[in-house]
């Protein structure tokens, strides 16, 4: 079978290839069993996904090919619209084998998990041997640590307390790990910058964060598994459109003042502890950094490459990570076809938002605003 690039590749859209340094992706399974309210997963699955075996056997091929580039290879999310350590990667081990092959290859991964698989061998022995090689940064995903509110919107899901003692461990190992306090939901707002507090407190290097985005419908679902009313949800917060190319968004993400004044909070909280980085939200006076990626992936140790994104085009060029190779566009041809099309691809889309007025004042946060 041939690798086709959406086969390992973030579809490009105006956000994604604007803001997104990990377009790179593993998928391991099509679908996820923890039932979040918010997950909005289900507006991304457009490729058909691959069987595990055919996933294993053309990562494998992928893997070679970057493991003998002339150039660092650019790192991978294990995964992003499905949890990867579900239920089933216990007897499927899907997961397990994308992990040992790259750590085979040497292409470094981003794990963006909420299960707590990554206690047990052999998925602890698999994240181990990419942690000594530098290969590994394990994202945790905890948006409250309230137990009742985390029920309500995330109900198939381990607790958050379980997830925080995953972090301990894994921290105690000597694996890089930073928190996903998302998405940031209007109503738990003192729950969730607590949350960053005790993720930190529990051994992570940085917290992530990212403002809910749902359709009139979805909020109204968030509203009621919260006890709130949706009318008055939906009357509050001055939602607006999301950044779309094609016109008016039906998603809408909470108003630049509240967002504001949340990530004040958490950049307060953060200070001096870690680092804070939000998520395909815009690039953020104070926040958002020249060749830093909003992933951090910097931490993991390995080198690697990342393309260049809005945030190199609009702001102060700045030192990278020493780890960090900046792609320039001219090198995109050193990579194997499904990666120089995807980088390809992204690149033409940035290049496009780059000549609209329009949507550049919707991603980027106006000093005066911010």
């Amino acid at each position: 079978m041939r690798i086709d690039w959406p086969m390992f590749t973030v579809r490009p859209s105006v956000v994604i290839s604007s803001l997104c340094y990990s377009i790179f992706r593993l998928e391991p399974y099509s679908s996820c069993p923890y039932g979040c309210v918010y997950c909005y997963a289900r507006w991304y699955r457009t490729h058909q996904p691959l069987s595990g075996e055919a996933l294993v056997k053309l990562w494998g091929k992928l893997a070679r090919q970057l493991g003998s580039a002339n150039l660092p290879p650019p790192y991978f999310r294990l995964s992003t619209l499905v949890e990867p350590f579900q239920e089933a990667e216990e007897k499927g081990r899907i997961a397990l084998r994308l992990m040992r092959i790259a750590r085979r290859h040497g292409v470094p991964l981003v794990i963006n998990t909420k299960s707590v698989l990554l206690r047990r061998p052999p998925w602890l022995d698999a994240v181990l041997e990419l942690a000594d090689e530098e290969l590994v940064l394990v994202q945790v995903s905890v948006a409250t640590l309230d137990e009742a509110t985390a029920r309500a919107l995330e109900p198939g899901a381990p607790t958050p307390r379980e997830r925080l003692g995953m972090v301990e461990e894994l921290c105690e190992h000597g694996v890089p790990v930073v928190a996903r306090v998302q998405p940031l939901v209007p109503g738990i707002e003192d729950q969730q910058v607590e949350t960053a507090a005790a993720a930190l407190e529990h051994g992570c290097r940085g917290v992530i964060v990212e403002p809910l985005r749902e359709t009139v419908e979805g909020l109204a679902r968030v509203a009621e598994a919260m006890g709130m009313s949706p009318r008055e949800y939906l009357s509050a917060y001055r939602w607006e459109p999301y950044p779309s190319q094609r016109g008016a968004s039906s998603l809408l993400r909470p108003g630049i003042e509240w967002r504001k004044s949340i990530l004040e909070r958490l950049r307060r909280t953060v200070s001096g502890r870690g680092v804070l980085t939000i998520c395909k939200d815009g690039v953020w006076p104070g926040v958002s950094r020249y060749g830093v990626d909003c992933c951090q992936a910097w931490l993991m140790g390995a080198r690697y490459s990342l393309r260049r994104t809005l945030y190199e085009y609009v702001l102060e060029p700045r030192a990278t990570p020493p780890n960090v190779h900046l792609l320039s566009e001219e090198e995109y041809g050193k990579y194997p076809r499904p990666v120089r099309r995807g980088l390809r691809l992204h690149h033409n889309k940035l290049r496009r938002v780059l000549e609209s007025k329009l949507l550049l004042s919707e991603l980027v946060v106006d000093e005066g605003r911010a």
